[in-house]
C-alpha cells in the first residue's frame, strides 16, 4: 500500500470540520469521500468520477453485511412508523407517564431499557427514540438528553456482550493477536477477563444515572435543557396528538412487541443450538425476520381491530421505510469514507505519528488516546479495534505491560469515537430516532464523552500500576468527582449567561 503520509488524514479531518461548521452531514461526508478519491487517483477528475461510480457508495450495497444492515434498518423503520401511526406509541407514552412521572424516572427508565436491548446498537436507537420522545417532551426534557442516553446505551452496551457480533468480532482479533506471538488463548475467556478494563464503555453507562440523580447538566447540554423547558412552557400538545393518545390502545404496541421479542428469542435460541454461536449475519437475519413477522402481525391486528384498513396499514409500513432514505445515504457515505481511510492508511498514520517510547504505565492510556483519535476521525469502532488490537498485544508483551489492560484500552478508544463521532452510524441513528438535530446531538454529547475519556485515561494508568480489575471502582469515584466539579463550574458561570 502506498504511503500517503499527511494526506491520509485529509478526508477524515474535512469530514469532521465540515460536519461541525456546515451542519450538513451529507455534504461533509460527500466532500470527504471525493477528496479521498482525488488523493487515491492522484488528482485525476475522470478517474475520481469513475471510482465514485464503481467503488463509491453504490458498491457498499454489494457487501453482504452492509446490505443486511440496510434491509434490517429499513424494516425496523417501517415497523416503528406503523406502530407509531396506529396510536400504540402514544398510548404507551400516555400510560408510561403515569409511572414515569418525573425527569429522573424518565432518564433511568430509558437507561435501563437501553441496557436491556443489548443485542443491537442500531435497533436500540430505533426502538427507544420514538417510544420515549413524547415522554421527554411532556416532562420538559430535551431531545439532546434523550439522544445522549440512547447513544450511551447502544454501542457501549454491545461492546461488553460476548455472545453478539461485537464480542465475537473482538474475540477473533484477540485470538489472532496472541496466535501471532505463538500463544494460544481462548478468545471467549480472554474477552471476559478484558470486560473490567473496558473503562470507557463502563464509565459511560455509569455516568447516565449519575447525571440523572444530580439533576444537573453542564456545557451545551445545560443550554439545551434550558431551551427545552422554555419551549415546553409556551407550547401544548396538538389536538391530534392528544386525541391519538386517548384513542390508542396499549395492545396496539404490546402485541407487536410481544411477537417481536418472542420471535427474536426463538430465532436466537434455534441458531445457537444449530451453530453453537450467534454471529453478526445470524443476528441481522434474526432481527430482520422478527421485525418482518411483527410488522405482518401488526398489519393484520390493526385491520382486525379496524384501527386501520389492511391497505392503509401496509402503505404506512412502506412510508416508514421510505422515511429513512436520508439516513441510508449517510450510512453509505460513512461506510465509503471508512473504506477510503483504510486505503489511505489513515489509522496507521495516526498510530505512527502518536506512537512513541513511553513509561510502561502510560502505554494503555496512550493506546486509548490513539484509538480515540482514530475512531473519532473515521467514525469506526470496529476499524479501530482491527488496527490497535494486533499492535497493542505484542507491544504490551514486549514492554511488560498487561495485555488485557491494553486490549481494554484499544476497545475503549474505538468506543469513544463510535459514541461521539459525527460520522458514526450509532451517533447518526440516535439523532434520527429522537428527532434531534444531528450536530446539536454531537455538540451536546461531545463534552460528556471527553470528560469520560479523561477519567478513562487516568483509570488506565492506575490499572497498569495496580494490575487490578477493581480499577473500575476507582475510576467511577473519579468520574463522580469530575462530574460534580463540572456541574459546580456550570453553576458558577450560569448567572452571566443569557
Amino acid at each position: 500500500m502506498a504511503d500517503y503520509g499527511l494526506l491520509s488524514i485529509v478526508p477524515a479531518v474535512l469530514a469532521l470540520i465540515l460536519a461541525f461548521t456546515t451542519r450538513h452531514v451529507v455534504l461533509a461526508l460527500g466532500v470527504a469521500v471525493i477528496s479521498g478519491m482525488l488523493i487515491l487517483t492522484k488528482g485525476h477528475p475522470v478517474d475520481t468520477a469513475l471510482m465514485f461510480l464503481s467503488e463509491g457508495p453504490f458498491i457498499q450495497l454489494a457487501s453482504g453485511s452492509n446490505a443486511q444492515i440496510i434491509i434490517v434498518i429499513t424494516i425496523i423503520s417501517g415497523f416503528i412508523y406503523l406502530v407509531e401511526q396506529s396510536g400504540g406509541m402514544a398510548a404507551f407514552s400516555s400510560m408510561a407517564t403515569r409511572y414515569v412521572s418525573s425527569p429522573l424516572k424518565a432518564q433511568l427508565a430509558t437507561w435501563a431499557t437501553g441496557i436491556g436491548i443489548f443485542f443491537t446498537d442500531s435497533g436500540n436507537s430505533l426502538i427507544l427514540g420514538p417510544m420515549f420522545a413524547p415522554i421527554y417532551q411532556k416532562l420538559k426534557l430535551s431531545k439532546e438528553k434523550l439522544a445522549f442516553i440512547i447513544d450511551s446505551t447502544s454501542s457501549p452496551v454491545c461492546v461488553l456482550i460476548p455472545i453478539i457480533s461485537w464480542g465475537v468480532y473482538s474475540q477473533g482479533l484477540i485470538e489472532n493477536a496472541f496466535d501471532n506471538m505463538g500463544q494460544q488463548v481462548d478468545g471467549f475467556t480472554t474477552f471476559l477477563q478484558v470486560i473490567p478494563y473496558q473503562l470507557y464503555a463502563l464509565l459511560t453507562l455509569f455516568s447516565v444515572p449519575v447525571y440523572a440523580v444530580l439533576k444537573k447538566d453542564w456545557g451545551p447540554m445545560a443550554e439545551a435543557e434550558h431551551q427545552a423547558r422554555q419551549q415546553a412552557e409556551v407550547s401544548e400538545p396538538s389536538s391530534d396528538q392528544t386525541q391519538l393518545a386517548k384513542s390508542g390502545r396499549i395492545s396496539l404496541i404490546v402485541l407487536p412487541l410481544t411477537v417481536l421479542f418472542g420471535s427474536l428469542i426463538a430465532l436466537f435460541t434455534y441458531n445457537y443450538h444449530l451453530h453453537g454461536t450467534i454471529n453478526g449475519p445470524v443476528i441481522r437475519t434474526s432481527l430482520g425476520t422478527s421485525y418482518l413477522i411483527a410488522s405482518i402481525t401488526a398489519i393484520a391486528y390493526y385491520a382486525y381491530t379496524k384501527t386501520m384498513t389492511a391497505s392503509t396499514a401496509f402503505n404506512t409500513f412502506v412510508s416508514g421505510m421510505q422515511r429513512i432514505m436520508l439516513i441510508l445515504i449517510i450510512l453509505l457515505l460513512a461506510w465509503t469514507l471508512g473504506d477510503i481511510c483504510k486505503s489511505l492508511g489513515t489509522g496507521d498514520y495516526i498510530s505512527q505519528v502518536m506512537n512513541d517510547r513511553l513509561p510502561v504505565f502510560l502505554l494503555p492510556a496512550m493506546i486509548f488516546v490513539i484509538g480515540s483519535f482514530i475512531s473519532v476521525a473515521t467514525g469506526s469502532s470496529w476499524g479501530t479495534f482491527a488496527i490497535l488490537i494486533p499492535i497493542a498485544v505484542p507491544v504490551a508483551s514486549a514492554l511488560g505491560a498487561d495485555p488485557l489492560i491494553c486490549i481494554g484500552a484499544a476497545l475503549s478508544g474505538g468506543m469513544l469515537g463510535d459514541h461521539s463521532s459525527p460520522i458514526s452510524d450509532t451517533t447518526i441513528l440516535s439523532s434520527m430516532s429522537t428527532g434531534c438535530d444531528h450536530v446539536s446531538h454531537v455538540r451536546t454529547q461531545f463534552p460528556y464523552a471527553i470528560l469520560t475519556g479523561v477519567t478513562a485515561s487516568i483509570g488506565f494508568m492506575v490499572a497498569e500500576i495496580t494490575r487490578s480489575p477493581y480499577t473500575i471502582l476507582v475510576a467511577a469515584l473519579m468520574q463522580i468527582a469530575l462530574i460534580v466539579l463540572m456541574v459546580r463550574r456550570q453553576a458558577s458561570v450560569s448567572p452571566v449567561t443569557v
